[in-house]
């Protein structure tokens, strides 16, 4: 099913422009998908809990484009629900789907709404599902900044070292920020926190990486803010006009 490409136009495109098969097929995946999605909603509940992988095993069967799109339809077609975060919501409306309606006005987009499982572990799915998503993109220079603030935060918040020695205060870097990011990624990260003694390093017994600073750091400070680097002055510099000289002037005259 990963390999048939999401068709997201109507029946009545897909018949003007001779696609019919396309779209067939495309829609019958999308069926697919949402009886999948019902499966592994109901095979990974247990003991009031969504499994943490039950999103990535549909992921892997139809891919992120057609789990995403399946979603952002069921969403859709469930506004009206509050049990449905209104994140998700917000999320599903950048989604493009087209109206399919029938001969009989009925909209064929119905047909691949997940219905069968609770629309709150359906919400629960969503969020898997989009963090499973954003886990593949590269991080952004506002990620970055926003990751630095948090740490910078969660530093100043303690009011004694918190190191298991108690010689450091220390905060953990987020495990998702992790995954996502580049060596150059993390240097970036480092360089925007202010403190001379920052280290990152990992602590014996306990899972993730750890922002370090000495107990007697200054803490009150604020991010670093980051320089322009040099290829872009010199960009700037040769785009910027250049002022006519006083010679060039009364020559012109």
């Amino acid at each position: 099913m990963n390999t048939i490409p999401v068709y997201k136009y109507p029946a009545t495109y897909a018949h003007e422009h001779n696609e019919l098969e396309i779209y067939r097929a495309s829609h019958k995946a999308n069926i697919a998908c949402r009886d999948a999605i019902d499966d592994a909603i109901r095979d990974n509940y247990r003991n009031n809990c969504l499994g943490s992988d039950t999103a990535k095993q549909v992921i892997a069967e139809f891919g992120f484009d057609r789990t995403l799109y399946v979603l952002a339809n069921t969403v859709r077609e469930k506004d009206w629900d509050g049990r449905i975060d209104r994140r998700n919501k917000d999320w599903a409306r950048t989604i493009p789907v087209f109206d399919d309606e029938n001969g009989f006005g009925d909209n064929r987009n119905r047909e691949f709404i997940v219905d069968r499982a609770h629309p709150g572990l359906v919400d629960l799915f969503i969020n898997q599902a989009r963090r499973e998503y954003l886990l593949t993109q590269p991080l952004t220079k506002e990620n970055i900044q926003s990751e630095a603030m948090r740490l910078l935060r969660r530093l100043q918040s303690e009011r004694e070292p918190n190191s298991p020695s108690g010689t450091h205060f220390m905060a953990q870097i987020s495990p998702d920020f992790l995954i996502r990011a580049s060596a150059k990624d993390q240097d970036r990260l480092f360089a925007l926190l202010p403190f001379k003694s920052l280290s990152f390093s990992a602590l014996k017994d306990r899972k993730g990486i750890f922002a370090f600073i000495q107990k007697d750091e200054n803490r009150d400070q604020s991010l670093r803010q980051r320089k322009p680097s040099v290829r872009k002055k010199l960009q700037k510099t040769q785009t910027e006009p250049t002022p006519a000289s006083s010679k060039g002037k009364e020559m012109e005259l």
